[in-house]
């Protein structure tokens, strides 16, 4: 393990497509890292008037989304770091949890504290649609690899695909027993995992009608990512550990130390050489798994 830093309040850790630049975002802003981690960040960038609460990268690495409190998204340009912001979306009625951007065209997915999901054509900054989707707070969302289904989960325990047609609907793919705190595709194989407050992964899959259910952190899950091959699953929570699952097998590998609160966010790097974390101990560690 390799500490990189402390940073007021963490809210995601995310790899770059390419895996040559690692962002930090939270209470503070956005830290960007690029060709090296640890010490002073590459640049910072501040536009936002609260806390940000997520982070994507487009597909080509171009832009960087920003969800934010202050009710709006914002879009950094990647290709030249010294340009800073292209383009601010706005329309959101209150706080902005989640994005994703969809592998298939310029799409990008938002979500909240309304639990309205919408829709933007990221390029143009254009609203095309508003789905309800949740009855409480919407905390996740991740596009399939054809970006043809959108997935989203929120604190009113629910799990819903939304089919990208002419009219998008939804429908319900599973529930836990608390809120969901997060979600994670593995694209190639469309396998889904969600954490939950009601301490379990739970692991989902078109081929299977029940999940496999993954008793995981004492007090509840908030992290989880897959390695790129799949074989993995990282998983942190409020035991402050980060624990690696066998994806097949659903049984532990082993347990992470290096966190004194919760672990909140974990991503992968593009080799899967490497794994980030960040804590409610507004840390940040590199973990070396090769």
């Amino acid at each position: 393990m390799r500490s990189v830093l402390r940073f007021g309040w963490i809210s995601q850790v995310r790899w770059s497509p390419r895996g040559d630049m690692l962002a930090i975002s939270g209470g503070e802003g956005i830290a960007l890292y690029q060709g090296r981690f640890g010490g002073s960040p590459t640049i910072r960038l501040t536009g936002h008037s609260a806390p940000v609460k997520d982070i994507a990268y487009s597909p080509d690495a171009a832009l960087l989304a920003s969800a934010s409190a202050d009710t709006s998204v914002k879009l950094w340009n990647l290709k030249d770091l010294s340009a800073g912001l292209a383009k601010t979306l706005t329309g959101q009625t209150s706080s902005v949890e989640a994005l994703a951007f969809s592998p298939g065209g310029p799409l990008l997915a938002t979500g909240g504290a309304d639990g309205v999901i919408r829709l933007w054509n990221p390029e143009a900054g254009d609203l095309l649609a508003s789905l309800k989707a949740h009855t409480d707070e919407l905390t996740a969302l991740a596009f399939d690899r054809t970006g043809e289904s959108l997935f989203s989960a929120g604190r009113d325990n629910r799990i819903l695909r939304w089919d990208q047609t002419a009219e998008p609907s939804s429908a319900i793919i599973g529930a836990h027993d608390d809120w969901i705190r997060d979600i994670a595709l593995h694209a190639p194989t469309d396998l889904l995992a969600s954490a939950s407050k009601d301490m379990t992964i739970r692991l989902w899959s078109r081929r299977q009608r029940e999940p496999g259910i993954i008793p995981a952190h004492a007090g509840g899950v908030d992290a989880v990512a897959f390695s790129p091959d799949g074989k993995l699953l990282a998983s942190g929570g409020r035991d402050n550990l980060i624990r690696i699952w066998d994806v097949a097998a659903q049984t532990e590998l082993r347990a992470l130390e290096g966190h004194s609160r919760p672990v909140l966010t974990l991503d992968f790097s593009p080799n899967g050489a490497m794994l980030v974390s960040g804590g409610g101990d507004n840390r940040v560690n590199l973990w070396t798994l090769a």
